[in-house]
């Protein structure tokens, strides 16, 4: 989630904020454009969810006011709770469309910083700034729907070999430093714009658009070397971190998020038994 940008004055631009649903943490910043909210792709502001019509409400301004109008929707646009067809918009309000909350700011209010703050805690793991296991399975279902109709999408799920050894060994705040230093590798390595995430513990996943499983696969083999060829100095000793990875593309083995989940887990339990620090991407 990206910095508001600031008006010429140093005022930031009136925004949105969705602070419910899919699209948890997307901001968008308001101008002279009407701003179409709907589950069509074609929105501004699209929200894939059977709650949400295809064009569900529009925000536009008025000289310096920001207001808001029902297209009509099946499930109606709700203002602060209550059903509205037209109003004008104020600093804080809540639209409801659908399943989602936006919230609507027109500048650098506490309630937004407060929300921005709540939204990185919903998203994003402590530890390693990835997206926590919840919001990296949304991004998932978005990337693979999406994925249907366009590119193919890989998945990559990473694990780190005999992790459980260095907690016991050397304590959780030396395991904590090893997920830090492999999370940081993985970022400075993986394409800046393919979703991260720590599905829980030790484990690392990668969501990769437009390459062929064997492309996907080459990309793990070379972080299983990154990761291998960097040991993590502690107060105690120098540790050599290794890590398995299973690999899985949409069409080729699944066709839903779950089924990929399932076969890039498979494949990478399928490393492990052979003999760990190693790339599976078949059988």
């Amino acid at each position: 989630m990206g910095e508001p940008t600031r008006q010429d004055d140093g005022a930031f631009k009136p925004r949105l904020i969705v602070v419910s649903g899919m699209l948890l943490g997307q901001q968008m910043e308001l101008g002279d454009v009407p701003v179409i909210v709907g589950r069509a792709s074609e929105c501004a502001l699209a929200m894939p969810h059977p709650s949400v019509s295809r064009q569900h409400c529009r925000i536009w301004r008025e000289g310096d006011r920001y207001l808001i109008e029902d297209l009509g929707s099946t499930n109606r646009t709700y203002l602060n709770g209550k059903p509205v067809t037209r109003a004008e918009l104020r600093d804080g309000d809540q639209i409801s469309v659908g399943n989602n909350a936006i919230k609507f700011f027109t500048g650098t209010s506490l309630e937004a910083n407060y929300h921005e703050e709540l939204i990185d805690l919903a998203i994003y793991d402590s530890l390693t700034g990835f997206y926590n296991r919840r919001r990296f399975r949304a991004l998932l279902d978005e990337e693979m729907g999406d994925a249907k109709t366009t590119a193919p999408l890989s998945l990559l799920l990473m694990d780190l070999d005999h992790f459980k050894q260095i907690n016991d060994r050397h304590g959780h705040l030396v395991g904590d430093q090893v997920l830090s230093v492999v999370a940081q590798l993985i970022r400075e390595h993986a394409p800046a714009d393919a979703p991260l995430g720590r599905l829980g513990g030790e484990e690392f996943a990668l969501a990769l658009r437009g390459k062929s499983l064997g492309e996907a696969a080459g990309l793990a083999e070379m972080l299983r070397a990154v990761v291998g060829a960097r040991p993590v100095d502690t107060r105690e000793e120098r540790l050599i971190v290794t890590v398995s990875i299973g690999v899985a593309q949409s069409g080729v083995d699944a066709s839903t998020p779950s089924e990929l989940l399932r076969r890039a887990d498979e494949r990478m339990y399928k490393a492990k038994q052979g003999g760990r620090n190693r790339v599976c991407a078949e059988g």
